[in-house]
């Protein structure tokens, strides 16, 4: 059986799709031109959106790659539902710093990543993008946006409590429910639980599909880079769902991705730290050159939280008391190509050892590092990490451990 995305693309190259409507590129942010394989999801979709045989209500998928542009097809996505009658979209993700960053790209008009453009006109109309808590009383003339994480969505459906969200509200209202990192929802259908499991058990799943069945205009249009398809059981259910496929290996083949070079090394952890402080030195200095305004930052990832707290303290240490003479001897100990390209580099434009360490210590003081492991101060940091190419921006250094449980270990 072919998968709903080979159809659509089928139809799409042979001219039965629908072309991409104007009014959608012209009130997104002009800074995000859209490419070319975004421009085919909205044709995929809304070719078939507007077909006779859709199901109701609409389940869909977008397998995307990371760094493709999943939040920016969410955007022109709900313009284009606009028109269709559309007024209240329920975004939902696992993660609360997620939450917190795509409210900036919505609806902070100030913010580089703002998604929209200044001004929306649909149909001679100016259209303001609003945060409602609930949809009761949304604006009929506005995009109104629910945001939540499926954690406290599942929560308020099924523990009432005031002003929050109840199946009640979906029941004489359509919605549309955006589902970021979408393979979240996927637990209970990848074991597929008995009948005697399911009536016993309330999950996250559940929930989502309890909203979606509320009313059969509604739609549930899912974003997620790794859906398992591996799993027959997630096969099965997403067949005739993704209607469009965007993996890793498109989005490097035409050249959207970065390439990823790996070094190996016999020296301890903090001598590969400073390494890499020297080769993102050395990159600046490129971009410098050829006026490009680019600001490289550097991931330091650990295995435990309590790790990668003590390596930050001692990176900061390291940093704050480096000589030239310490560059000069860890430098010597790279034997990598792009480490021989820094150092002629330097060479060439008289940039001694001396003076790189003076600027290391700057770049990289206390004030330019940042930890994100632990909830304190997370709304504030997820919204600056979400503008590291900003020139007010600080961070040059960040500090992490990549799925993190409460015990400290990943």
């Amino acid at each position: 059986m072919a998968f709903l995305y080979e159809n659509l693309d089928y139809m799409r190259e042979n001219s039965h799709g629908v072309i991409l409507p104007k009014y959608i590129g012209e009130n997104l942010n002009p800074r995000f031109e859209l490419r070319p394989y975004q421009i085919a999801a909205f044709e995929n979709f809304i070719t078939h959106f507007e077909s006779k045989k859709r199901p109701r209500p609409l389940q869909v998928l977008f397998h995307m790659a990371t760094g493709s542009g999943k939040t920016l097809i969410m955007a022109g996505l709900m313009l284009y539902l606009y028109r269709q009658g559309y007024r209240n979209f329920l975004f939902f993700v696992n993660l609360s710093n997620i939450v917190e960053k795509t409210k900036e790209n919505f609806l902070n008009a100030a913010s580089t990543k703002y998604l929209f453009a200044d001004s929306i006109m649909i149909n001679g109309e100016q259209v303001p993008v609003k945060a409602v808590e609930n949809f009761q009383y949304a604006d009929p003339n506005a995009i109104n946006i629910c945001f939540a994480t499926i954690q406290g969505l599942h929560t308020d459906i099924w523990m009432a409590k005031e002003n929050a969200m109840s199946l009640d509200d979906f029941v004489n209202q359509k919605v549309v429910l955006l589902s970021d990192e979408a393979h979240h929802l996927n637990v209970d259908t990848k074991k597929k639980k008995t009948a005697t499991e399911e009536s016993d058990h309330i999950s996250w799943e559940n929930t989502v599909q309890a909203i979606f069945g509320k009313n059969s205009e509604n739609l549930l249009l899912e974003f997620t880079a790794t859906c398992d398809l591996a799993n027959q059981n997630i096969k099965a259910e997403y067949e005739t769902k993704i209607v469009f496929d965007y993996p890793l290996s498109k989005f490097y083949n035409d050249k959207y991705s970065k390439d990823i070079v790996t070094f190996r090394s016999d020296a301890t952890i903090m001598e590969r730290a400073l390494m890499a402080v020297v080769i993102r030195q050395y990159r600046m200095k490129v971009f410098q050159d050829n006026r490009r305004s680019v600001k490289p930052v550097i991931l330091f990832k650990a295995a435990k939280i309590a790790e990668s707290k003590e390596f930050m303290a001692d990176f900061i240490d390291k940093v704050k008391k480096l000589t030239g003479a310490e560059l000069k001897e860890v430098c010597a100990k790279a034997k990598n190509e792009i480490m021989k390209q820094a150092l002629v580099y330097f060479d060439e434009n008289n940039i001694p050892f001396d003076t790189l360490a003076t600027e290391i210590r700057d770049d990289f003081s206390e004030e330019h590092c940042v930890s994100v492991n632990d909830d304190k101060d997370a709304t504030k940091k997820q919204i600056l990490l979400n503008s590291f190419e900003n020139a007010d921006n600080p961070y040059r250094a960040i500090f992490e451990v990549k799925n993190w449980t409460k015990d400290g270990t990943c």
